[in-house]
């Protein structure tokens, strides 16, 4: 038998190819971690944010307008109109707690479009009013509690909290003296019109109170002029978005006749 000494050898120039190979795999894995990692990372928070928009929102449980009354002396109004509307709010089954001072509120009306934001985002528009310049808070709305948990803080926590959400429409809200306030019908020209009396007194808003910001009298306060009285059959559409991006629709109608109602609190 003849015997074969030839040996088989791994050159320099294999090794190099081999560990480059290594490298560029490890290389290769690492990124397609990151990658993952990343996509992960990413689709969980547009996970939670898209839960956030769905969950995080509230339901309006109750809608109603304040009728001014054209018999009283004191009310310069021709005919019975809606000056303020209330919608009573509490958080959805589900939802996490909700900043109401947060809110945006789209107002489209038969006469009237506004964006509205809570009073106490325009505090430095009543304050430079107060020492009786011309400034005032413009396309606002109100928070008041109802019945909540922490009834000074605008934050919905629990299910049973009950906030109200006070839109004047078609007004502006006046500091006449000391903690006077009246509300003034400003749409018919010939200068403004009294329309109710005391509305907006201490404790109007669980965040700002309007009246000890203005200290000069007669002085504006809120503008919502550009926001029309509400008539006899007339709609109003609302689109309310949280700081979470949910939306809420709802459309308020009024009754088709104020007949008796000088006054009163009307069902929308």
């Amino acid at each position: 038998m003849k015997l074969d000494n030839n040996r088989g050898q791994v050159g320099i120039g294999t090794l190099i190819v081999f560990i480059a190979l290594v490298l560029v795999a490890a290389i290769a894995a690492g990124v397609l971690i990151n990658t993952a990692g990343f996509l992960q990372t990413q689709a969980e928070q547009t996970g939670e944010d898209s839960t956030d928009q769905v969950a995080d929102n509230i339901n309006v449980i109750g809608e109603v307008g304040e009728v001014a009354d054209s018999s009283d002396g004191s009310v310069g109004l021709s005919e019975n109109k809606i000056f303020e509307t209330t919608l009573t709010i509490q958080r959805s089954p589900g939802s996490s707690e909700v900043d109401l001072s947060g809110l945006s509120i789209q107002y489209v009306g038969d006469n009237g479009f506004a964006q509205l934001t809570h009073v106490s985002e325009q505090k430095d528009a009543i304050d430079s009013g107060s020492g009786g310049g011309t400034s005032a808070a413009t396309n606002v709305y109100f928070i008041q509690s109802v019945t909540a948990e922490t009834p000074g803080d605008p934050v919905i926590t629990a299910d049973g909290d009950r906030y109200e959400i006070v839109i004047p429409t078609g007004t502006v809200v006046r500091k006449v003296s000391g903690p006077t306030t009246e509300v003034r019908d400003t749409t018919g020209g010939g200068g403004s019109k009294v329309v109710a009396n005391g509305f907006y007194g201490d404790g109007s808003d669980v965040v700002l109170d309007i009246v000890t910001l203005a200290g000069t009298a007669p002085v504006d306060i809120v503008d919502n002029s550009e926001l029309s009285l509400l008539d006899e059959g007339q709609q109003a559409e609302l689109e309310i978005t949280t700081d979470s991006g949910a939306t809420r629709n709802v459309v308020i109608t009024a009754p088709d006749t104020f007949v008796g109602k000088g006054g009163d609190t009307v069902t929308l």
